[in-house]
């Protein structure tokens, strides 16, 4: 994780006169020395950024960098020369801790076509954003078990995630936003995020229920009708 320290271990027990070690840095095939220990002197080049935060092991050559950034991240080769060269290769990843997720109840809907006899239809939607990030992803959770997640290549913009709960209920919902080396979680309250829904506009007024009642009672009369006619019949 970027502020971490972290040491590259060359494997040897104790240095002599006689070993020589290099630690190259680079991307692919293009390699800089950036430290050496030889004769037991231990030398650190200025060709790596943030020389303050390089040490090299008296004893073993083992390499430490520390308040180690994202810009560090790449290959390191340990050369080691005694009566024979050997090569120990390190690929160092360095990401930054994830942000908290942050979220959003982006509609409430209540849709029914029922609603004046007192039945009532929830859907609440719901986003989760957070920071992208290299290796970032943004999962929802219903208890311990993942119901969807999402990654992006496009670091530049950040990651977002819908759910829907079609109903109230007493489940754990949960956003997580993590990468390797961390995570955060933000956990879904109803009472914050859906509280219960009180737009009058999706129920029926006075008028409207009595128009709806005299139809009723209209088609249930006129049934009755018919159904008289034909047994006479």
């Amino acid at each position: 994780m970027k502020g971490d320290s972290v040491t590259l271990l060359t494997g040897v027990s104790e240095i002599n006169r006689d070993i020589q070690i290099l630690w190259l840095y680079g991307l692919e095939d293009a390699d800089t020395l950036i430290a050496e220990i030889y004769k037991m002197s231990i030398s650190i080049y200025d060709s790596y950024e943030g020389i303050d935060g390089l040490q090299m092991d008296q004893q073993t050559g083992s390499l430490t960098i520390r308040n180690i950034t994202i810009t560090h991240s790449g290959l390191y080769t340990a050369q080691i020369m005694t009566a024979m060269a050997t090569y120990k290769r390190f690929k160092v990843i360095v990401y930054a801790p994830v942000t908290l997720p942050v979220i959003e109840s982006s509609e409430l809907l209540q849709k029914c076509a029922t609603a004046c006899f007192g039945i009532s239809c929830e859907v609440c939607t719901l986003k989760c954003s957070s920071e992208n990030g290299p290796g970032v992803s943004l999962s929802w959770y219903k208890g311990s078990k993942r119901l969807n997640q999402t990654i992006s290549p496009e670091l530049n913009v950040n990651l977002s995630l819908t759910l829907e709960i079609k109903e109230r209920n007493s489940d754990v919902y949960h956003c997580v936003a993590a990468n390797p080396v961390s995570n955060q979680t933000t956990q879904f309250s109803f009472q914050e995020h859906c509280p219960p829904y009180t737009d009058s506009s999706h129920s029926c007024g006075f008028t409207e229920a009595v128009i709806r009642l005299v139809i009723s009672a209209l088609v249930g009369v006129a049934t009755v009708a018919v159904l008289v006619y034909d047994f006479r019949s």
